[in-house]
């Protein structure tokens, strides 16, 4: 169970670090934000496939 935990943290702080460097570069609110949950859901997908793979092998 603490393995989604620590897999959402990272995507999320993942995320919000992309989009606040998006909106730091320039790029408009809105789409910094959206670039910024693109990213987190990205990580999560990739994480939980990673974890389930890594649980499988054990």
């Amino acid at each position: 169970m603490y393995h989604v935990v620590i897999v959402a943290l990272i995507s999320v702080t993942t995320g919000l670090a992309i989009g606040t460097g998006f909106a730091a570069l320039g790029q408009a609110p809105f789409t910094a934000v959206a670039s910024g949950a693109a990213v987190a859901a990205f990580f999560f997908t990739a994480g939980m496939g990673a974890v389930a793979y890594v649980k499988r092998q054990a």
